[in-house]
């Protein structure tokens, strides 16, 4: 269930990514502030909202510590808050372990301790916060439940991964492998694995090869290597004609020529992209990110 559950949400998150990379929303990160101490409640859940204070009461109580990073203007977190958190069975769920809130926009420096890539990130971690897993995306109710009850069991953790590598290395273990590395932003262990899918099924039978292609490129980019990148998608693109692996080295592939700063042939790629995909239901933000691009906002000087 877990392994299906993992895959699912990779690559939902890959899409996502991929779009909101395109239209040129980013996640800022900015200086550290102090959280505030109390707790909040979501429909019944006690949060606390300091990470010192989750730490020494979950050391005294000797429990596990649920992490949500957040931000205020994260639609799956408010989901989460909605549909997850307000579950009867996860408020009976959460007496038995410290439940912490984080805004990562706020406390900056818990959210750079955990490697935070975006949001909801729920973190799993021992008493002294030490990580055990954690949760990327939304999940409802009962798969949230069930996901953190695994983790807590050590199935499906990255050290549950690493010794099914040593025993059975599988296109899709080697996968989950190099998506949770990522995750975590252990970018060249995660280029690692993502390599390992790539040489081990280069014709896709088993349907993992397109994504770990797409994170590699993407791991390219954040390393500012641009020109690999753009080769990556590009192979990508022609490799997976009329697919939607496709449209996401599409978008991809706009994004690594905007970061290269070839504003010319981002607009020109991303106008392309447009004509060829006229039904893109997020056609929209592109169309805004193209407006921008030939009229960028003046700067101000000083």
């Amino acid at each position: 269930m877990i392994g299906d559950i993992m895959r699912e949400g990779i690559k939902i998150s890959l899409m996502v990514a991929a779009i909101i990379m395109a239209v040129g929303l980013a996640i800022v990160i900015g200086c550290s502030q102090k959280a505030e101490e109390a707790k909040v409640s979501s429909d019944g859940i006690d949060f606390v909202t300091d990470y010192a204070k989750a730490l020494e009461i979950a050391q005294e109580k000797d429990q596990k510590i649920i992490i949500d990073f957040y931000t205020d203007w994260c639609v799956w977190c408010k989901r989460l808050d909605t549909f997850t958190y307000s579950d009867s069975a996860v408020i009976e769920f959460s007496k038995s372990m410290v439940f912490a809130k984080i805004n990562a926009e706020v406390d900056t420096l818990t959210a750079q301790k955990y490697v935070i890539p975006g949001y909801p990130t729920v973190v799993i971690a021992e008493s002294d916060g030490t990580e055990i897993e954690r949760i990327g995306g939304f999940l409802p109710a009962e798969e949230f439940i069930q996901t953190v009850n695994d983790y807590l069991n050590d199935v499906g953790t990255l050290a549950d991964y690493l010794r099914m590598a040593d025993t059975n290395a599988t296109v899709e273990v080697n996968y989950v492998i190099g998506e949770k590395y990522e995750s975590r932003g252990m970018y060249e262990e995660a280029k690692t694995y993502y390599q390992k899918v790539i040489d081990a099924d280069p014709d896709d039978r088993e349907g993992y090869t397109g994504d770990a292609m797409l994170s590699m490129g993407g791991l390219y980019i954040r390393d500012k290597e641009y020109d690999k990148g753009i080769d990556q998608f590009r192979e990508v693109i022609n490799k997976y004609k009329d697919t939607e692996t496709a449209i996401d080295g599409e978008l991809w592939l706009g994004y690594a020529l905007r970061k290269k700063g070839d504003t010319a042939a981002a607009i020109g790629h991303y106008e392309a992209f447009l004509k060829n995909y006229s039904d893109f239901e997020n056609s929209d933000r592109i169309k805004e990110t193209i407006e921008k691009l030939k009229n960028p906002p003046p700067t101000e000087a000083g």
